[in-house]
């Protein structure tokens, strides 16, 4: 895989974000929106092979960066009420001395806000055809039941339709490169969840003929709600 990069800015890169500045006072998602399409553009040109983009990995690496996006974002809101990074999460320590972040603070950009990953995700899959949905809760009390084993982050999905690799592995390349390129378009890291969900989106509707939407969207919240928990510095 060719690690996505952050480029240079440009004349036009600069325009574009005077533009983003300029539309964000009438629509405070024009950053995560238009950021949301370079992301995918970023990924499918980070992720494409001479046999094209293998669209399970990039559903699992869109899942793993919208769930940390999610912790992201609760760090950035918790320093703007003048309190530690990590005062609004419940910290588990697992057996084998990993920190892994729970709290509903967590789970409301993850799933239950009005602009969460779970639903802007599914809102594509709906958009795609998908008719019966995956159980979120059953995903939810899976990666809590498998905190601290092997099969933790693990996403349940066919075996044929396994991304080339977990989404940890994903997540510990792939965050660091397009940091800057989130930083960019959304300066407000309480956004970045919804930019990275959109991008999810765009790509089970790009998909849909390749990938049934209802697995694609589980692929997604299968890598999103696991990532959402770990510690990437220590992982």
């Amino acid at each position: 895989m060719t690690e996505p990069t952050s480029h240079p800015e440009n004349p036009a890169e600069a325009a574009l974000l005077a533009h983003i500045a300029e539309q964000s006072k009438t629509d405070p998602l024009v950053g995560a929106k238009l950021g949301s399409r370079e992301v995918t553009q970023r990924l499918i040109a980070g992720l494409k092979t001479e046999r094209g983009v293998h669209v399970d990995s990039m559903l699992c690496v869109l899942g793993a960066l919208a769930g940390y996006a999610c912790q992201a974002a609760v760090r950035a809101q918790a320093v703007a009420q003048g309190l530690p990074e990590e005062a609004l999460f419940t910290k588990v320590q697992t057996a084998d001395g990993k920190t892994l972040f729970f709290g509903d603070h967590l789970n409301k950009p993850l799933a239950e806000d009005r602009y969460s990953v779970w639903g802007i995700a599914a809102g594509g899959a709906q958009e795609a055809g998908c008719e019966t949905f995956p159980d979120l809760n059953a995903i939810f009390q899976h990666v809590a039941q498998d905190t601290g084993s092997e099969a933790f982050g693990v996403p349940r999905v066919p075996e044929q339709h396994q991304a080339h690799d977990l989404p940890l592995n994903y997540l510990r390349i792939i965050w660091p490169a397009l940091t800057p390129l989130f930083e960019k378009f959304c300066p407000d890291r309480t956004q970045w969840p919804i930019m990275l969900a959109l991008s999810a989106q765009e790509v089970i509707v790009m998909a849909k003929d390749a990938i049934d939407p209802a697995l694609a969207l589980t692929i997604v919240m299968e890598s999103a709600v696991p990532m959402s928990k770990v510690e990437l510095d220590a992982s």
